[in-house]
């Protein structure tokens, strides 16, 4: 093994080359020389054009500050090297010496890099390599250890891989190797006390691949982390999640202080069990007696709530633990450190900085009692924003989304992300696990175990261009602080991302309705071929396709052929055909559809507005819930149906479109806002239940 120096160490590239050559990695040989005359002894001994480079410190892109000199004949190396250092001595840049190597055929730049992410822990880079790399941004990450077949997929995520599949297929797959010598299980990254490696560029020809400029940085060694054990997170969790009984500390008797919304909203949903508020003020609080202090409490308390000034939250917690309470839900803000306050005992800490804890099963809520479904569902939702988990409990009603819990959980000090996906996995009432979260600290164990999950997982991700992942040091870890990283780890783990709160309902909503979503066929029936033809793009971008109908789809579809309609795949027919008086048809277009062997989803789209035009107020109306009501009892076997009712935002198209939401859950459909959300929601749902099913 080289010895490395300190952690945070930039490495000189003969140092790496060696090391690199070491794991087989097919890097040009390098000679390091302290001065002129070595440069050129360096040179004479290679004996044909060499390149020389700088090393100094404080000089990361060689190239761009002037310290890269190709194609150098021998015997001219000592004059160019005594001319480079004065140049660069003349800037301020502390020499170190030069690098020597012979010259190498130029070729297509690939880049392979490799790196320990703060968040998401090893992780492999590869792609357009270059000086412009990071202008380029042509690259694809996977987290590390990385196999052979995982390396090909990497290679082939990038523009660069579509080049190699078709001029150099040897060199495909000598880069694939190369990957697996810098980021499988035995390769230098996991093996070396390296931080960050950058292979930059790679020449790629028709001959093979060589590594002609490398840098890396050290770093110390640090223990692997392990992902939780979903049995033992649902043990330490569940009196959380689904307490019998509840402490509530900073209670209050004023109706304006967060001490009593928490008892209220426990009184107003109906809490079933045991309700103890702890109050310096009050003896009685909503009907419930209180008591002065926490060790006036029983002992073994499943849950208590925290809404103390931050200066109390620490010996709060080491109170209740005394008293053998096993969960508590910080709602304070800024306060110290609550993982290591409550270390070395049993309690369990969500938060701080929450709004509480909302699940149907134990009728809890974090908000409203009106805005609050009793119904239960199979929905866990995670956030750390208490803005969106307010949002999705109170949108999610009107919606129709049916939860298994929904939580606040702020700045998980102590209970982690991944822990709350591990009590989702072996939570036997929850059946898709989703989360809002803003930072990358618990990325590791939180993508390795969703890799490994049975329930489907969806990730809202905010903050990621402003993380900063690594330190600069490499390219590798310049790309890694912007959203391709995460896209990356999350597309490998089969976690579907939402880039915004309605993609996220959307998901949720299809998924409700359509859990075993997996094959990519898509039919689509409406009126509106502009409309149609925009969700046929949508498709294509999610992995869907409209396949072409059967020849016993294109006969039952026929009785339905109308001047300006289209029997293929989209069925565009207009609206004033979907009808003939009292008679619909948009039942027996989608049951058609979804009789076809190449059809796995269906998504059914009406203009509201057109409707509108045809008839009068209320008439028009009652023709949009006939053809809606068509819709939603048509016989499509176990095919689902997304519903879209497009409407001109008129108030009485609006609210139609809202009455016939509920109707549309009543029969176990999901219905959105617009055809481009409902094709969207719909990839999303399958790419997630694909890779489970995998």
């Amino acid at each position: 093994m080289t010895t490395v120096s300190l952690s945070g160490e930039r490495l000189r590239e003969d140092e790496i080359r060696e090391l690199a050559i070491r794991y087989g990695v097919p890097a040009n040989p390098v000679t390091f020389a302290a001065t002129a005359i070595e440069a050129g002894a360096a040179a004479a001994r290679i004996a044909r054009p060499v390149a020389v480079k700088l090393v100094a410190d404080g000089v990361v892109h060689k190239s761009k500050a002037g310290g890269v000199l190709l194609g150098v004949d021998p015997l001219d190396v000592v004059d160019a090297v005594e001319k480079l250092f004065a140049a660069q001595a003349g800037q301020g840049v502390a020499v170190r010496g030069v690098t020597v190597e012979p010259m190498v055929e130029p070729g297509l730049e690939a880049v392979v890099g490799a790196l320990h992410d703060p968040g998401f822990g090893p992780v492999v880079m590869v792609g357009s390599g270059g000086v412009d790399v990071e202008t380029l941004g042509d690259v694809a990450f996977a987290l590390a250890p990385l196999d052979l077949a995982g390396a090909v997929a990497l290679i082939d995520r990038t523009r660069l891989g579509a080049v190699l599949r078709r001029r150099f297929p040897d060199a495909r797959a000598a880069l694939a190797d190369l990957l697996v010598r810098v980021g499988g299980a035995d390769g230098l990254l996991l093996s070396e006390p390296v931080d960050q490696v950058d292979f930059n560029p790679v020449v790629v020809g028709p001959d093979g691949i060589v590594a002609v400029d490398a840098r890396a940085v050290t770093r110390s060694p640090a223990p692997p982390s392990a992902p939780p054990v979903p049995a033992e997170a649902y043990a330490q969790l569940r009196p959380a999640i689904y307490p019998d009984s509840i402490a509530v500390l900073g209670a209050s008797a004023d109706p304006a202080k967060m001490g009593h919304r928490a008892v209220r909203t426990l009184v107003d949903q109906g809490f079933a069990g045991a309700v103890h508020p702890v109050s310096r003020s009050a003896t009685e609080i909503l009907g419930h007696p209180a008591v002065r202090e926490v060790g006036q409490l029983p002992d073994g308390l499943d849950r208590a709530v925290v809404a103390l000034p931050a200066a109390a939250v620490p010996d709060a917690l080491r109170a209740l633990a005394a008293k053998g309470t096993k969960t508590a839900h910080v709602y304070t803000a800024d306060t110290a450190d609550l993982a290591a306050a409550v270390a070395g005992t049993q309690l369990r800490v969500l938060g701080p900085n929450c709004i509480g804890h909302y699940t149907p099963y134990s009728r809890i809520t974090m908000i409203g009692r009106s805005a609050s479904s009793d119904e239960t569902g199979g929905i866990a939702f995670v956030s750390q924003s208490g803005t969106y988990a307010g949002d999705v409990v109170r949108r999610g009603k009107e919606l129709g989304l049916r939860f298994s819990f929904v939580s606040s959980v702020g700045n998980c000090d102590d209970v982690s992300p991944s822990e709350f996906l591990a009590f989702c996995e072996a939570d036997p009432r929850t059946s898709l696990a989703a989360f809002y979260l803003e930072d990358d600290s618990d990325a590791e164990r939180f993508f390795a175990l969703a890799a490994q999950v049975s329930i489907p997982v969806v990730l809202f991700k905010g903050g990621r261009s402003a993380a900063g992942g690594a330190a600069a040091a490499s390219h590798t870890g310049a790309l890694a602080s912007d959203p391709r990283l995460l896209r990356d780890a999350a597309s490998a783990a089969g976690v579907v991302l939402a880039g915004h709160l309605d993609e996220l309902l959307d998901t949720l909503l299809v998924a409700q309705y359509a859990p075993g979503l997996t094959g990519t066929g898509l039919g689509l029936v409406g009126s509106g071929g502009g409309v149609a033809v925009v969700g046929s793009d949508i498709a294509h971008d999610h992995g869907l396709v409209l396949p072409p109908v059967s020849a016993e789809t294109a006969e039952s579809l026929a009785p339905y052929d109308a001047p300006g309609s289209s029997l293929h795949n989209p069925v565009d027919i207009p609206i004033w055909s979907l009808f003939d008086g009292d008679r619909c048809f948009t039942g027996a277009l989608a049951a058609a559809l979804a009789r076809d062997p190449g059809v796995d989803s269906l998504c059914a789209y009406l203009d509201l507005g057109t409707v509108y035009d045809l008839k009068e107020t209320k008439e028009a109306a009652d023709l949009v819930t006939a053809l809606t009501r068509d819709l939603l009892t048509a016989d499509r076997g176990d095919v689902p149906l997304v519903l879209v009712l497009r409407t001109s935002f008129s108030a009485e198209q609006d609210a139609l479109a809202r009455r016939l939401r509920t109707m549309a859950s009543e029969h176990g459909v999901a219905m959105l806002d617009s055809v481009e959300r409902a094709v969207a929601a719909l990839g999303r749902v399958r790419a997630a239940t694909e890779f489970r099913r995998r």
